[in-house]
């Protein structure tokens, strides 16, 4: 018999989630975000089981469409099986896809299989997990847990494919190294557990029907939230065209790409750990417009450099602060205005990590094209218009808002 929820108004929820819930479910996503982020050596995989890079480009293909097709349908799973319940889930299908990526050998067809449930499981993961913040927690303390979860999905993806080099050297094999991915997802799924039979019983809000439906997403663009919502999809694709064709980027200044992602990484997870204590106590809307700030002046550095390390590091850590921090401090905003607007938070949420899932998988065909015409200096200038554009977004939403809290 599942135990009653205790319902209770906004203003009663506590400031902090406690320690039995918040380190299991942050250890959680860090194993699921590993998991995911091992995609990132797929190829390596495959090809050493005799698989060619056309099938892992297939595999990494059908991951893509699964996620942004689940994106739609994992608040209606959550409806019927509850969320945490549902991300629990998420976490035992990508178990599943990791024995399918270690199995490849056997057949094509359980490596497309694989990248299916990969794209099914990561996509529900992470479009219900800030749910469980929102409900629990006070709106002020909101991005601090947003900025530690998103810090532990980093740590994890960031981790994964130098981990999974080290570990197939090491066995020799990359099926040895899906099989342990295979487990640390199964563990991830207790933990995720673990902290789900807490915050059942813990204070929270009611939490409305939580499904996308077509009248739910226009009524996001309607109403105030339609602002971050683009701003996170711009933000995406900035982020998804500086790190796709970051090796063009990286030859053309007589740079490693290595040394961008490598940088990136260690900034990202270090800004998001460092600050997530602190955040909360400025207003999101001027956290935003330093991030802008951060982002836009990162992207000028790596125009203006001509060549020099030391500059390549700057701008790559510049930019790393700016978008870093931006996917929580945006998704606290869409949830904040939601709250005020008297709209359903979890259906702000989704829609808003629908715009991500959109901004990182469909700019960098246009990015390609926007190359293929000029340079990639083209497509740096192209990007610091977007993150100018995200600047303008924002000061039309302070204007409509009416400097509301």
């Amino acid at each position: 018999m599942t135990p009653a929820k205790h319902i209770v108004p906004a203003e009663d929820l506590p400031n902090a989630i406690a320690l039995q819930v918040s380190i299991p479910f942050m250890f959680g996503s860090i194993s699921l975000a590993a998991c995911y982020g091992s995609s990132f050596v797929l190829v390596d995989a495959l090809t050493a089981v005799r698989q060619n890079d056309t099938t892992a480009g297939a595999v990494v293909s059908i991951g893509t469409i699964a996620t942004i097709l689940c994106s739609l349908l994992a608040g209606r799973i959550a409806d019927v099986l509850g969320v945490m319940r549902t991300i629990t889930l998420a976490a035992a299908i990508m178990a599943l896809a990791m024995v399918c990526f270690a199995s490849a050998s056997l057949a094509t067809l359980i490596a497309y299989i694989g990248g299916l449930l990969l794209g099914i499981g990561w996509s529900v993961f992470y479009i219900l997990a800030p749910l469980q913040i929102f409900c629990h927690v006070r709106a002020e303390a909101r991005i601090k847990y947003l900025t530690l979860l998103s810090a532990s999905q980093m740590l994890g993806i960031g981790l994964a494919a130098p981990l999974a080099r080290a570990l197939a050297e090491a066995a020799g094999s990359y099926i040895a190294v899906y099989c342990l991915f295979a487990a640390a997802c199964l563990a991830g799924a207790a933990l995720l557990e673990s902290a789900g039979r807490v915050l059942a019983q813990a204070p929270q809000i009611e939490m409305p029907a939580v499904r996308l439906t077509f009248g739910s997403l226009v009524r996001t663009f309607k109403a105030n939230t339609r602002y971050p919502v683009i701003m996170i999809g711009i933000a995406a694709c900035v982020f998804a065209g500086l790190s796709t064709f970051q090796t063009l980027y990286a030859t053309s200044r007589a740079q490693s790409a290595d040394t961008f992602f490598l940088v990136f990484t260690l900034t990202a997870v270090f800004s998001r750990f460092a600050v997530a204590p602190i955040i909360g106590l400025w207003r999101l809307e001027r956290v935003a417009a330093f991030l802008i700030l951060c982002t836009i002046a990162g992207l000028f550095v790596l125009l203006m450099n001509v060549g020099s390390p030391a500059i390549y590091i700057l701008g790559t850590m510049m930019f790393a602060l700016g978008y870093g921090l931006s996917y929580s401090t945006l998704n606290s905003m869409v949830v904040h205005i939601a709250a005020i607007d008297g709209s359903s938070l979890a259906v702000a949420s989704q829609v808003f990590t629908l715009s991500y899932f959109i901004g990182l998988f469909g700019f960098p065909y246009i990015a390609g094209q926007i190359i293929g015409v000029g340079s990639f200096d083209y497509l740096l200038m192209s990007m610091m218009l977007l993150v100018g554009a995200n600047g303008a977004l924002l000061t039309i939403q302070v204007f409509v808002s009416g400097g509301r809290h």
